[in-house]
């Protein structure tokens, strides 16, 4: 494996989340004038990156968010779809339950994450499993208070409280995609699974509070979008040409 100044494993089936702290730093690491590698050896994923000490801390703290994302919203929802199992949803209702019960509390979870990593070098599945069991004990907690029966208007219901709680500022929907005040493309929803109504999976996984729209949402995500977000949904300039 490659010697470089910051260097982050995970076990080869969870590339997904190694594969999205690449995506997410590669851009500011070429822009540092850095030399990086994505890679497999031994049956692990890794991403190694090497930049000068000046632009070093700022690119921790951004690779420590993006570990912090694998594990509140991927190990969770790995977590949570082994043993949550409701009957009542649809396929998609149910995948859009999961997303709200990540994103209830993410921010927290986020920062409970980056107070125990351990690294350089950065094992995600070794900080996980020796430094953060008390939070895997409040996920088993959660588990046990999900009712075996849902209805959509109680997911509804939940969803929009969850929603409402949010104190997080606004995301914007742009030719289908998600972005951040500063025009980050938001992909959290790569790291709990596939399916339907991406979109409006990610805007959940954002913990924002309202969301803009820049072009029309169609389909599905512009019914479950009306169903949670109802007046927090606000139409840029875009939207209307």
């Amino acid at each position: 494996m490659v010697d470089m100044n910051f260097l982050v494993t995970d076990s080869d089936y969870r590339r997904s989340g190694v594969d999205y702290i690449y995506k997410g730093l590669k851009r500011q690491v070429a822009a540092a004038g850095g030399t990086q590698r994505l890679g497999e050896d031994g049956g692990r994923r890794y991403y190694a990156f090497d930049v000068a000490d000046s632009y070093a801390k700022r690119l921790k703290d951004t690779l420590e968010d993006r570990i912090a994302d694998v594990i509140a919203v991927n190990y969770k929802y790995d977590y949570f779809k082994k043993r949550i199992k409701v009957a009542g949803l649809k396929s998609v209702e149910y995948e859009l339950l999961l997303s709200a019960l990540i994103s209830a509390d993410i921010d927290e979870d986020k920062r409970y994450v980056i107070a125990r990593i351990c690294g350089s070098p950065y094992s995600i599945d070794g900080s996980f499993n020796f430094t953060m069991k008390p939070l895997v004990d409040k996920w088993n907690e959660i588990v046990g208070y999900i009712p075996p029966y849902f209805t959509a208007e109680q997911l509804k219901e939940f969803v929009s409280f969850i929603v409402s709680e949010k104190k997080g500022g606004r995301v914007y929907v742009a030719g289908g995609s998600v972005y951040d005040v500063d025009y980050n493309l938001l992909t959290r929803a790569d790291l709990a699974g596939d399916g339907d109504c991406r979109l409006i999976r990610e805007i959940i996984l954002s913990s924002s509070a309202e969301v803009e729209l820049s072009s029309p949402v169609e389909g599905k995500d512009e019914f479950y979008l009306k169903e949670f977000f109802g007046d927090k949904i606000f139409f840029g300039k875009g939207y209307f040409c």
